[in-house]
This record gives C-alpha cells, sequence and structure tokens, in this order.
C-alpha cells in the first residue's frame, strides 16, 4: 500500500522532520541532510506543508535501475519516495523524487514551481507538468530537474537531459521517442572508454544528444575579452525560449540557462551609440544545476556577489539546441541588423534600443491579432504575411518606449535564410513606412505608425 505522511512546515527546523518520515534506505544517505539544509535556506517558509509518498516507481530511475543498477551485487532496490511541496495557500508546488541510490546526491525527476526557489524577480523558461496524488491530478509550472548519479550519470547527461524533456512535454520536437536518462545513455555515441560507470561527456556527444532527438545543435564559443558578444548571443536564444547548455572548462561542469532577472531601469549606458543592445539592461541569468536545488541565479559581472559561485566569465561554451529548420544563426542576423541600421535604412533615432529573439510565427500572429494598439493595416499585412514556421523578432524602441515595453519600428527576420543572404527581411517597418515581401517581390506602404505595445513572451515572470 502506498503510504501518505504530512508535515506541516511552522519552524525552518520542521525539515528536519523529513528525516523521521522516510525509509531508512533515503535517511542513511549522508548528502540528504545537506540537501535539507538547502531546502531550509532557499524554500524556508514558502512552503506550509510536505506530503512524503512512499513508495513511488520514478520512470527516470527504473530506466537506470534495468540498465545499470540490477547488474550490481548488492541490491540498489527500486522504490523511490515523493516530498511534495504545498504553500500557506494550499497551492500545489511540485515535488521532488528520492532514489534509494547512497553513494552521492539522490534526486531523481523533479518539478518545483519558481516561486517556491526564488528570492527576486526573474524571467524563466517553464513549461506544465502534471503529478498525480491520491488520485488526483495536480499542474506545476517547472524546468525539469535532477540530480546526476556519478557512475550512471553525469552533468552534461542531466542537463541535456532537462532540456529535452522541457522540448517533450511543451512542443513535442523529440519526434515521440522515448525520453528518459536511461535512453539517453543507452544511445550514446561511442567513447574511446567504456559507457558505464560514466566518466562524463564532451561537447561532441552532447551535440549528438541533441540530434539523436531532430535538433540541429550550435555551439558557440566565449573569447576572452568578448564577453558582453557572448552573453548577447546566449541571452537572445533564451529570450527566445530556447534553454542553452552552458559548459565551463575552469569548473569543470555542465548546467542548463533557462532565464534572466529583471531588466534594470538605469540611465548609465551612453546616448550616442548608434544602437543599444537589449542585453545592456540585464545582468542575471538563472541556471538549472544538478548539484543544487534549480533557478539559482549567476551574475554577469565576475566582481558581482552571487548565489553561486560562477559567472558569465566562467562559461567557455555554449550549446543551443535548435529546431531544425531554423538556418540564420544569431551571430550572422546580428550583423545584417546592425548594418541595416548604420546605413540609415530606418527612420530612427540615434541611441535605439534593439532586442533580437526568435518567435513562431503562430504565436507571433496571435499576438497581432490580440494588440489592440497596433496600426489596423500593418495588423492586416503581419496577419497574412507568409512565414515559415519560426522567425527572427528584431524589436527596437526609443528609451522612452523601452519602459512602457512598447515598439516604434520591427524587422521580421526570415529563420530559414542563409548566413550569407544580405537580405533575410520578411518585413521592416518604422513610423512612416511598411515594407514586407510579397510573392517574390517587395511591397512598401506610407503609413504614420504610432508606437504600440509588443512583447514576444516566450518566459514567464515570476515575482515580478
Amino acid at each position: 500500500m502506498i503510504e501518505y505522511n504530512e508535515i506541516l512546515i511552522n519552524c525552518i527546523d520542521d525539515y528536519d522532520k523529513i528525516l523521521d518520515n522516510i525509509d531508512q534506505n533515503f535517511s542513511d544517505n549522508i548528502y540528504f541532510c545537506k540537501a535539507i539544509d538547502e531546502m531550509k535556506e532557499r524554500i524556508g517558509k514558502k512552503c506550509a506543508r510536505i506530503l512524503i509518498e512512499f513508495p513511488y516507481y520514478d520512470s527516470e530511475y527504473l530506466s537506470s535501475y534495468y540498465i545499470y543498477y540490477i547488474k550490481k551485487f548488492k541490491n540498489a532496490g527500486k522504490e523511490c519516495c515523493r516530498l511534495h511541496f504545498f504553500n500557506k495557500d494550499n497551492k500545489y508546488c511540485g515535488y521532488l523524487t528520492l532514489r534509494p541510490t547512497k553513494h552521492y546526491f539522490n534526486f531523481s525527476k523533479s518539478f518545483l514551481n519558481p516561486e517556491l526557489l526564488l528570492e527576486s524577480p526573474a524571467y524563466l523558461i517553464c513549461e506544465r507538468f502534471k503529478s498525480h496524488i491520491y488520485g488526483k491530478k495536480y499542474y506545476i509550472e517547472a524546468f525539469p530537474w535532477m540530480n546526476q548519479q556519478r557512475d550512471f550519470s553525469r552533468c552534461g547527461h542531466i542537463a541535456a537531459w532537462s532540456i529535452l524533456k522541457y522540448y517533450e512535454n511543451s512542443f513535442s520536437l523529440t519526434g515521440g521517442k522515448n525520453l528518459s536518462i536511461g535512453e539517453i545513455v543507452e544511445h550514446l555515441s561511442e567513447q574511446a572508454n567504456r559507457k558505464l560507470p560514466s566518466t562524463g561527456l564532451n561537447l561532441q556527444q552532447i551535440s549528438s544528444i541533441f540530434k539523436a532527438y531532430n535538433f540541429t545543435p550550435i555551439i558557440i564559443k566565449r573569447e576572452e575579452g568578448k564577453e558582453d558578444e557572448f552573453f548577447r548571443e546566449v541571452l537572445a536564444y533564451i529570450e527566445s525560449g530556447i534553454p542553452v547548455l552552458a559548459a565551463s572548462n575552469t569548473k569543470e561542469h555542465v548546467f542548463s540557462i533557462i532565464g534572466h532577472g529583471k531588466i534594470k531601469n538605469r540611465n548609465d549606458i551612453e546616448d550616442n551609440k548608434e544602437f543599444i543592445m537589449h542585453a545592456e539592461y540585464i545582468d542575471e541569468l538563472y541556471i538549472s544545476d544538478d548539484n543544487y536545488l534549480p533557478y539559482r541565479k549567476i551574475e554577469c559581472k565576475r566582481e558581482a556577489k552571487t548565489e553561486a559561485d560562477i559567472t558569465i566569465s566562467d562559461i567557455d561554451f555554449a550549446v543551443i539546441p535548435l529546431y531544425n529548420r531554423i538556418h540564420l544563426e544569431y551571430r550572422a542576423l546580428y550583423e545584417r541588423v546592425k548594418s541595416y541600421i548604420e546605413t540609415n535604412n530606418l527612420n530612427v533615432k540615434s541611441g535605439i534600443i534593439v532586442r533580437i529573439y526568435l518567435l513562431s510565427s503562430n504565436k507571433l500572429k496571435e499576438k497581432v491579432l490580440q494588440n489592440t494598439e497596433i496600426n489596423p493595416k500593418l495588423q492586416d499585412i503581419l496577419l497574412r504575411l507568409e512565414m515559415p514556421k519560426y522567425v527572427w523578432c528584431v524589436d527596437l524602441s526609443t528609451k522612452s518606449e523601452y519602459t512602457k515595453n512598447k515598439v516604434s519600428a520591427r524587422i521580421i527576420a526570415d529563420s530559414t535564410a542563409s548566413a550569407g543572404d544580405t537580405s533575410p527581411w520578411l518585413l521592416v517597418h518604422d513610423d512612416t513606412s511598411i515594407k514586407f515581401y510579397d510573392k517574390e517581390e517587395w511591397k512598401m506602404l506610407k503609413e504614420k505608425i504610432e508606437p504600440y505595445q509588443f512583447n514576444g513572451d516566450n518566459l514567464k515572470g515570476y515575482l515580478s
């Protein structure tokens, strides 16, 4: 029979009661005591009660059990345990799964609502997942997370798994394949040494994981002295709703970047620039790291105080799992946009703020249709314009418009264009005209366009 035990969190030390209410297989793990300390620090009294469920048969742990742990002389056990979290309003905030392995941190597949862990506003890539408790269905907004298993899976496996698990639930881009950590490990490309016990993955192997699930990943490198350019590129993909896998040689670690912090209202940026990138208003990224509970903040400046022991400067490579029909990469598009603005093709002022991100054409048209501020003629053209499945959006705003989340000029670019295409545009408008590509020719309409609110909305705001 499944047992359910409830713990009320009236004070921080009530988390210690978890040890008295779980099977000895889990409480004997010395690393779990450290995990309880992290729960005290990061979740604290944002949780009002914890429901302990035992036994629970976790599909992720079982996928590794039948491939690897069943071959061990000592029985590792199949029964897992779940900790379900509820806040003071009795809202379900997700769960942590404990697996019976004893030699390391032992959290398996878990989903926690960011509001349970955040201390400051954040914009995150999250999706809705479901859980069943005592016959009742619950939903959680979360990004998938679990600990590495050391001998079976390492940080590279987990970072790739978390990204693919997000995509499996949100866009079904995994092609209907059975996605589990066991499936990922089993189908890895061969290494010079044995696959299990695992010694970790290189970037080529990580890329091969994404390729196996119908992605075409790109690997970008941070160059010394060009951290700002690297950050802009990473942020553009994050704001496109694409989780980024980050690798640090110095830290010997891999994790997922899944969002950014508050957009700062600052006046210290020079107005004499031809244009200002949106990234200059953001100082924080949020990561999912298998060594800690999710949604940790990292700073974009090495000298800044941070809750994580890593900054953007510690990241050496980033792997971007792109949809296979997105051919035009950010770097090539940025150069085209830069040239287009600097050669005065748009009627915009110096110091214009530029934000670049990917958006599905369906979502773009939904946003346009719902927009009551947009010029009716521009709205009609955008709704009827033929587009690929994904498009690059370039939003341009004055500082005043930017603080009100408004745009006065926009560029829509073809994501399937080649890197060498000098004019990948589908539609361009400023405050005086609309130019658009229709039936293999450019058309132009003179029209006064007032600034209008627009947000691609690939990320979800928490505590904002």
